[in-house]
C-alpha cells in the first residue's frame, strides 16, 4: 500500500465513538511490533505549552489505553504526525498543543511529564500532539508521540484517555467486621516432630506450633555470648556454664517481630535484665555472628535476624539466656535457637584416671577411656583442666615406646552425623598434637580416628548417657596397617 492511499486506510468516521488508542485510529499498514496497554484509571498530565524549560500541563484522570508500534525509517516524523492531525481535524478535535524536535524542549523534562505512560526517547528527534475530543460518553484526550529510533525505525505511541469518574466502588467494605473480637491465627501443634530425647528448658517454653529441630545439653563448658558490636567486630563474654541449646523450627505464620517480642515478654515476666539486643543488618554479617557465638547453624539473610541476651540472678549462680532468631527471604521465619547458660564451677572429680588405672585398662581390655579430657563447646580446643590427664597419658606412652595406639574420638548422636564424625576426628587429632608438641611423644606411635556417634557406651536418650558417649579413648593396636 503506498503513501497516497494511507489516508483512506486510517480514516475513521466522524461519528460518536467509544475511544481507545487501538480503535480511535487504525494501525499503519507497515506497522511492526504492536503493543497494547490498558490502565483502568489513572491521572495523566496533558502538555498544553512548552516555553524553554517551562512546561504547562492540564491534569486529567480517567481510563487510559495505549497502542504503540514501529514503522520503517521511510516514514518521517512529519508524515506520521500530519496523518494523525488530518484525522483529528475530521473528528472536530481541539488541538491543545503540538511540537516537533527542538520546539518540544528539553527531552528529560518532557520525559518527567509523560512517564510512565509514554516512553520518551531522550536522544533522538521526536514530535508530540495533544488533542481533545468529544465522545458519546464524555471528553477524550488523545496524545500522539512519535520518535526516531537510533537504529533507524520510527516509533509511534498513541494514548487515549477517557474522562470518567474515579471508580471508588470496586471494593466492598464489611462494617460487621468492626463488631467482631480479634481472632488468633490457628497454628497446628507439632511437638510430635521434636527431636528424640529433647525437651523445652524449664525456664522458657516454646512458641505454639514450633518443634525442636536440634537439641544439645552439656554439663560444663565455655560458651561465648554477644554483648556488643562495634567497628572492631563483636564483643563477646565467655561464660563457664551448664548449657542447654534448643533450636526450634518456627511456623511460617509467625513474623520475626512476633517471635522476638514474645521472647522479650517472657524475659520481662522473669524479671530478667536485658544485656544486649540487635536486629537485622545492625547485627552485621549473620555468618560472622554465628561463628562468634560458636553456633552450628546455617546462615540465612542478614536483614532477617534478631539476637537478644538476658541475665537472671539467683543464689546458686547467675543464669544467662540468649535467643537468636533467623528468617528466610522476606522475613519468613526459619530456626530460632535458645541457649540457657547456668553459671557453675568445674567439677573436677571426674578425673579418675591415673597411671595404674590406665595400665590395667589397656592390659585387660586393650583400650581405656581418657576421663577428664575436656574440650571447649563444639570445638577441638582443649580446656586447661585436661592437663593432668595428658601428663598421665604421656607417662604411660613413654613407658611403652614399642606399643602403637589409636586415639579415637566419640560424640553423642545430637546434630548432623557428618559433623559429629568430623568433630570427633579433630578432637582425636588435637590430643595427639598436644602429646607430640608438649611431651615429645613420637607421632608414629599414635593414629587419630574419629568414630562420631557410632559407638555409644550409654543411651543417647538422656543427658547423662550423652555425656558418657562424648569421650576420647586410647586403643591398643596389634599391628601397624
Amino acid at each position: 500500500m503506498g503513501h497516497n492511499t494511507l489516508l483512506s486506510a486510517i480514516l475513521l468516521a466522524v461519528t460518536a465513538f467509544n475511544a481507545s488508542a487501538s480503535t480511535l485510529f487504525s494501525t499503519f499498514p507497515d506497522a511492526k511490533y504492536p503493543e497494547d496497554k490498558l490502565v483502568h484509571f489513572t491521572p495523566f498530565n496533558v502538555i498544553t505549552a512548552i516555553d524553554g524549560s517551562n512546561i504547562s500541563v492540564l491534569p486529567v484522570s480517567g481510563k487510559l489505553t495505549k497502542h504503540s508500534f514501529d514503522l520503517p525509517n521511510s516514514y518521517t516524523l512529519e508524515l506520521v504526525i500530519n496523518n494523525y492531525l488530518d484525522q483529528l481535524k475530521k473528528l472536530n478535535a481541539e488541538i491543545l498543543f503540538q511540537c516537533q524536535q527542538e520546539a518540544c524542549g528539553e527531552p528529560y523534562e518532557l520525559e518527567a511529564q509523560l512517564a510512565p505512560s509514554i516512553t520518551v526517547d531522550t536522544k533522538e528527534p521526536d514530535a508530540y500532539v495533544a488533542a481533545k475530543l468529544t465522545g458519546s460518553s464524555g471528553d477524550v484526550y488523545s496524545i500522539i508521540y512519535v520518535s526516531r529510533r537510533d537504529w533507524g525505525s520510527t516509533n509511534v505511541q498513541i494514548v487515549a484517555l477517557e474522562i470518567i469518574p474515579e471508580p471508588l466502588g470496586l471494593i466492598e467494605a464489611n462494617p460487621a467486621f468492626l463488631q467482631q473480637a480479634p481472632t488468633q491465627v490457628e497454628i497446628k501443634d507439632r511437638r510430635s516432630e521434636d527431636e528424640q530425647g529433647s525437651a523445652d528448658h524449664p525456664l522458657l517454653g516454646r512458641m505454639p506450633g514450633s518443634f525442636i529441630s536440634d537439641y544439645m545439653q552439656t554439663n560444663f563448658t565455655q560458651v561465648p555470648v554477644i554483648t556488643g558490636i562495634s567497628a572492631a567486630g563483636y564483643q563477646t563474654q565467655s561464660l563457664d556454664a551448664k548449657v542447654t541449646r534448643i533450636s526450634y523450627r518456627m511456623p511460617r505464620k509467625y513474623s520475626m517481630f512476633e517471635i522476638s517480642r514474645n521472647y522479650a515478654a517472657a524475659a520481662n515476666k522473669l524479671g530478667a535484665e536485658a544485656v544486649f539486643h540487635c536486629k537485622g543488618e545492625a547485627c552485621g554479617d549473620d555468618a560472622k555472628l554465628i561463628r562468634a557465638m560458636k553456633l552450628h547453624q546455617d546462615d540465612k539473610e542478614d536483614e532477617w535476624q534478631d539476637y537478644q541476651l538476658f541475665k537472671l540472678s539467683r543464689p546458686s549462680g547467675d543464669v544467662y539466656f540468649d535467643i537468636y532468631a533467623q528468617g528466610y527471604y522476606k522475613g519468613v521465619p526459619a530456626d530460632t535457637t535458645v541457649r540457657v547458660m547456668e553459671l557453675t564451677a568445674l567439677k573436677d572429680d571426674r578425673v579418675v584416671i591415673n597411671l595404674d588405672a590406665l595400665t590395667e585398662a589397656i592390659s585387660q581390655s586393650g583400650k581405656a577411656t581418657l576421663e577428664g579430657l575436656l574440650f571447649d563447646y563444639d570445638s577441638d580446643q582443649m580446656l586447661p583442666e585436661s592437663k593432668p590427664v595428658l601428663e598421665v597419658l604421656a607417662n604411660y606412652l613413654k613407658q611403652h615406646p614399642t606399643l602403637d595406639f589409636y586415639v579415637v574420638g566419640h560424640t553423642d548422636d545430637k546434630g548432623d552425623r557428618n559433623y559429629n564424625q568430623s568433630l570427633s576426628q579433630r578432637r582425636a587429632a588435637a590430643v595427639i598434637k598436644q602429646l607430640t608438641e608438649l611431651y615429645q611423644i613420637p607421632a608414629s606411635q599414635l593414629t587419630a580416628h574419629g568414630n562420631g556417634e557410632y559407638s555409644p557406651v550409654a543411651s543417647n536418650a538422656n543427658e547423662a548417657g550423652q555425656r558418657l558417649n562424648r569421650r576420647v579413648e586410647l586403643v591398643l593396636r596389634s599391628d601397624k596397617k
